[in-house]
């Protein structure tokens, strides 16, 4: 049936403005009316668009009509042989067998689209903002153009203009990443690889850590608020990431009530379920009054096994949707804990961050093994961290979680 086929077409992407008025030009994949877009490489404005639809187009414009037509033509005969089709499968055939990129736009473009397929929608936004972040310093960058005086001088420009050295060192990342990439698509040479040892290397920001003093954990604790209200619930989940093991709001918001018995809380970090499908570790939590109190107040009630703890976030919810109500919910918490800590008189803004790293760091001060606290903040030697912790015993890390509230 004709609603069957699949048809490519290249066309301007009016959602996302660049510089002087042009729109990137984006492979349209459409089936069963389902639509996704992909990156050419290619911009123009409106009247080029208009020109290069023309049937007189000369000069430049003539040359990027033709090289849209073979774009266009390329993704079709891909699609035809793809059987069934998914995009998916279209993704990783067209992108690692197709066309190489034309310009630095076109290959970040071809990673967001994969990084899409795999629902990392946080990696995909982070690169989107590199990728425009260096169109910005120089709006007709190409891939050729990535030497160690670029980098140098974005770096230069990107500081003067109030970004962090952390901040630099992620956009700089994901530029590393996408060259990489390139290099194995024949997009970029290999001896002209900017980055390493006596070439440019990426700066490292000095990751200044916060965190909370026993006696402060304690005025959070003690803080009054009016029941049912969103600065009970902010303090209640703040706690909550407090307590157990510095759990994030991914975390949270994905436990079930499958995952907690009558003494823990388990679960898999949603970070490394992908990252490291063969070496995943339980993550075990002891429950104390303060958790069951934080569950019988906001914990989904008379649910099934397989159900939600908190209602933050729908079973039906897509990835990319439940992911912005996350980022949403965790706003909110961090919001509320700005006032409530401000209202302490604290120099830091209490956020979910401050609740991760002030239990791993109030865990050190009472003698618990740095691995303890390491395996819980993701330090760089997570692996060895994780493989000595999933034989703590139970009995040893309820006597730990303790000293979490030793007030």
């Amino acid at each position: 049936m004709k609603k069957d086929r699949v048809s490519a077409k290249v066309l301007p992407d009016n959602r996302r403005t660049k510089s002087e008025g042009r729109f990137p030009l984006k492979l349209r994949i459409t089936y069963k009316g389902e639509r996704k877009y992909y990156g050419t490489g290619f911009d123009a404005s409106a009247d080029e668009w208009e020109a290069i639809n023309s049937a007189g187009v000369r000069g430049n414009l003539r040359r990027i009509k033709n090289d849209i037509a073979e774009v266009e033509k390329k993704a079709q005969k891909c699609a035809e042989l793809i059987a069934p089709f998914s995009f998916r499968q279209f993704e990783n055939d067209f992108f690692e067998k197709g066309t190489r990129f034309e310009s630095l736009q076109s290959a970040f473009d071809a990673l967001i689209a994969q990084l899409e397929a795999n629902e990392q929608w946080g990696t995909a936004s982070s690169y989107r903002t590199a990728c425009n972040a260096l169109h910005r310093f120089n709006a007709k960058i190409a891939l050729e153009d990535i030497d160690v005086e670029f980098l140098q001088k974005f770096e230069k420009s990107a500081l003067k203009d109030g970004k962090s050295i952390t901040t630099v060192g992620v956009y700089l990342r994901a530029l590393r990443t996408v060259i990489n990439v390139a290099i194995d698509n024949g997009s970029f040479r290999k001896d002209a690889y900017p980055f390493g040892k006596r070439k440019y290397v990426i700066p490292t920001g000095r990751n200044v850590k916060k965190a909370l003093s026993i006696q402060q954990i304690k005025k959070i604790f003690d803080y009054p608020t009016k029941p049912g209200s969103s600065l009970e619930m902010a303090k209640d989940f703040w706690i909550f990431t407090y307590l157990c093991n510095g759990i994030n709001m991914m975390d949270i918001a994905r436990l079930r009530w499958i995952d907690i018995d009558t003494n823990s809380i388990r679960f898999i970090r949603e970070k490394t379920k992908r990252t490291k499908k063969g070496n995943q570790l339980i993550i075990t939590a002891a429950r104390n009054k303060h958790i069951n109190e934080i569950l019988d107040k906001w914990g989904i009630k008379n649910p099934l096994p397989d159900a939600n703890v908190f209602p933050i976030i729908r079973p039906n919810d897509s990835t990319k949707i439940a992911r912005a109500k996350i980022q949403q919910f965790t706003k909110l918490v961090n919001k509320w804990m700005k006032i409530l800590g401000e209202d302490l008189g604290f120099d830091l803004a209490l956020t979910t961050y401050v609740a991760r790293h002030s239990f791993a760091t109030i865990l050190l001060r009472s003698g618990a093994p740095i691995s303890f606290a390491s395996q819980s903040l993701g330090h760089s030697n997570v692996i060895t961290t994780q493989k000595y912790f999933a034989g703590f015993e139970s009995e040893a890390q309820a006597e730990y979680a303790k000293a979490l509230v030793k007030f």
